[in-house]
């Protein structure tokens, strides 16, 4: 049976987790290629900046495209996880954009 895991970015935390404990994964923990981790990191940097410490509530992309960017990136990333962990792992994705997970990255197709 494979082990569930989410990408989903979080201030100051990996962007992977695990679905079935509470657990914040480390990329290089995984099977994975050094250039995915490098765009994983990258990828979780890009939310971490968007934190406005001052007012965390207020924290938000700069505008729809940047919004629309990293979403574009994050479903590019999803994708190549489930195929670089594939078979022992199930990659979920948590889209900011739908405020939702999805399973299959084929859901929305703007997302292509």
């Amino acid at each position: 049976m494979s082990k569930k895991i989410k990408l989903m970015a979080d201030y100051n935390y990996y962007p992977i987790w695990d679905m079935e404990e509470p657990d914040n994964i480390n990329p290089h923990e995984l099977p994975l290629q050094e250039e995915t981790i490098k765009r994983l990191l990258n990828w979780s940097k890009a939310y971490d900046n968007i934190l406005n410490l001052n007012d965390p509530s207020s924290s938000d992309f700069v505008d729809e495209m940047e919004r629309q960017e990293f979403e574009k990136e994050g479903v590019k990333l999803w994708q190549k996880l489930q195929k670089e962990l594939k078979p022992n792992y199930s990659v979920f994705y948590f889209s900011e954009q739908q405020g939702k997970i999805l399973t299959s990255p084929c859901i929305n197709k703007q997302d292509h």
